[in-house]
């Protein structure tokens, strides 16, 4: 019996098996196309890798570098050819960094990070056209990229195109609304135009929220100085002194490129600039990394001492400092090394071994002018008066400028009596350094005390002139216009009068210049000015009848006479307790004449 025949398949079956076999085939082609791209991409990889880079400084960074290639050469991948650009890139080889830039740019010219790469290490070549170029090309493929903003703007603005560059910090500024570069960009701009008023208000707004942002400081005493405002321009010239160097904008594309740096001298770098800026662990780890891969270059011991010294951790310091000499090979420690152990052993009470520092860096740095003095500071510190006067003697010997060292030896002048000499060693620290303030204080100091208002000012007011913020300057200073005012009180009020108010500006709160100024209108009859400068000396010293008599005469003379009944009442009777029968006398005869 013959099988039944087979029906043929129904049309929608068919349909369906021709799609199946559809899909499978361009499956097929697909696979094949991507292995075939694959391929090519690898090829053009290969023919496109820099060569590997013959020499390295240390092994890790060599093994690093030939991971990264071979990978880059066997798979082809993207990702492997980026790893190989950030380590060249950041361990200096810029040439085989920047094929990798640019042949990563081909295969993905949508990706803002490597034009960005690009444009750094065109920058360092100087060509500015090119760099200009590829930040223009960052920000078109990435709008958020701020920094590449604010780099673009100071292309602009260095180049005069003030226009643009303002588009490009108002840019910057839409994506990072508080930050000082852009403003500061656009303060420069109004200024440029001649627009100071809207300069100031830029700058004041930028100081409002980053007062240690010393650029900002330093145009805005520059704004104040062109208006006529020298003791703000002084001020805020010192405020930008005190912020501390400039630093740039922080750069988290650039960050990432610095975490592949593996070359001792480079994290060293790295590890200043993480400091100053008061980034993550100050650069600690930087450092660290120096030292493992450098252990006989003594540069990121030291670096690493300074900074452990500064967070007050002695002991440690002290044990990396000393590791560093000894491990020191082809480059000897430098002077300030053995400073830094010096440093070091003095805060541990380590004196031997302080001492025993300096030695040893005298022995490498016999014309260290900073050791000599150093080590005159230690033995003055020891008792050793001779030595230590000596020791500053030789310094100056080997560095005339040095101010310190002249301030140190009018102090172990002065401890032995010599006066003369100390003023000589004083005054040649202002011949080589004009401003130095250890230097202007002391002499003004001893003008002072010595009852000679005038020349003191011929001290004191460079002092303050170049340290208007220091608390300290501004109290002697404001000492140094009371005297001078006494001193002129009685043949020139009017001069008086205006050193009173000078030193007020500087220590409004100081009683006896208070006092004075309110006591000089007192007598003057400018009754009403008086008041609040005596109320002010009242306020300050309760329990001074003095201030209490010339307060209740102003109230009276001013037609308070209830208040002025009240201040005198309680300094008779303050008076009267302290046995002050002359003042006592004073008040009743006063409240005499208030009772009438």
């Amino acid at each position: 019996m013959n099988p039944p025949a087979a029906s043929p398949p129904s049309p929608r079956r068919q349909l369906w098996r021709t799609a199946v076999l559809m899909l499978a085939l361009a499956a097929l082609v697909l696979t094949g196309g991507n292995i075939w791209l694959r391929q090519a991409r690898i090829a053009r990889m290969r023919t496109g890798l820099p060569p590997m880079p013959a020499a390295t400084p240390n092994a890790t960074l060599h093994d690093l570098l030939a991971k990264a290639w071979t990978e880059a050469e066997a798979t082809g991948r993207l990702s492997a050819l980026a790893e190989l650009g950030r380590l060249c890139h950041a361990n200096g080889y810029h040439r085989e960094a920047e094929t990798c830039w640019r042949q990563l740019i081909r295969e993905q010219p949508d990706e803002a990070r490597w034009h960005y790469y690009l444009a750094d290490l065109l920058r360092m070549a100087g060509d500015q056209a090119a760099v200009e170029a590829e930040l223009e090309l960052t920000v078109a493929a990435d709008p958020a990229a701020a920094t590449a903003w604010l780099q673009l703007a100071e292309m602009k603005f260095k180049s005069g195109r003030h226009d643009a560059a303002e588009a490009d910090y108002r840019r910057r500024l839409s994506l990072l609304p508080d930050d000082p570069y852009a403003a500061l960009g656009l303060a420069r701009i109004a200024q440029f135009r001649g627009n100071s008023d809207e300069a100031r208000r830029q700058l004041e707004q930028v100081l409002q929220h980053h007062p240690k942002f010393s650029a900002a400081q330093n145009l805005y005493a520059e704004l104040q100085a062109a208006a006529g405002r020298e003791d703000l321009a002084d001020l805020h010239r010192w405020l930008g002194r005190e912020a501390g160097r400039f630093h740039e904008a922080d750069d988290p594309w650039m960050e990432e490129v610095n975490a592949h740096c593996h070359e001792a001298k480079r994290l060293c770098h790295l590890g200043v600039i993480d400091y100053q800026t008061g980034r993550g662990d100050l650069g600690r780890a930087r450092f660290e990394e120096a030292i493992t891969l450098s252990p006989g270059d003594p540069l990121a011991y030291q670096m690493l001492g300074e900074l452990l010294l500064m967070q007050g951790a002695a002991e440690p310091a002290r044990e990396i400092l000393a590791r560093g000499i000894a491990l020191a090979q082809v480059v000897a420690p430098n002077p300030g090394h053995y400073l830094k152990l010096c440093e070091a052993c003095q805060k541990l009470d380590r004196g031997a071994e302080a001492r025993q520092a300096l030695h040893d860096g005298l022995a490498r740095h016999p014309s260290s002018a900073e050791l000599h003095h150093s080590l005159g500071r230690l033995l003055g510190a020891e008792g050793h008066k001779a030595e230590a006067l000596d020791a500053y003697r030789r310094a100056l010997e080997l560095n005339p400028s040095f101010a310190e060292a002249d301030f140190s030896l009018a102090q172990g002048l002065l401890e032995q009596g010599k006066k003369a000499e100390a003023v000589q060693a004083l005054q040649h620290a202002l011949s080589m350094q004009p401003t130095y303030p250890k230097a202007l204080l002391l002499l003004g100091r001893f003008e002072l005390d010595a009852g000679r208002p005038e020349a003191a000012g011929a001290y004191l007011l460079p002092l303050l002139k170049a340290n208007p913020g220091e608390p300290g300057v501004r109290q002697i200073v404001a000492r140094w216009h009371q005297q001078a005012g006494l001193a002129v009180e009685k043949t020139d009020a009017t001069s008086a009068e205006r050193h009173y108010r000078a030193g007020l500006s500087l220590q409004p709160d100081d009683p006896e210049l208070n006092a004075s100024l309110g006591v000089q209108l007192l007598i003057t009859d400018r009754i009403a000015e008086a008041v609040p400068y005596l109320e002010a000396y009242h306020r300050l010293q309760p329990a001074n009848t003095q201030a209490a008599l010339f307060l209740g005469q102003a109230y009276a003379r001013t037609g308070r006479v209830a208040e002025a009944r009240q201040v005198l009442t309680a300094g008779l009777q303050a008076a009267e307790l302290a046995g002050q029968a002359g003042t006592a006398r004073n008040f009743r005869e006063i409240l005499s004449v208030l009772q009438q």
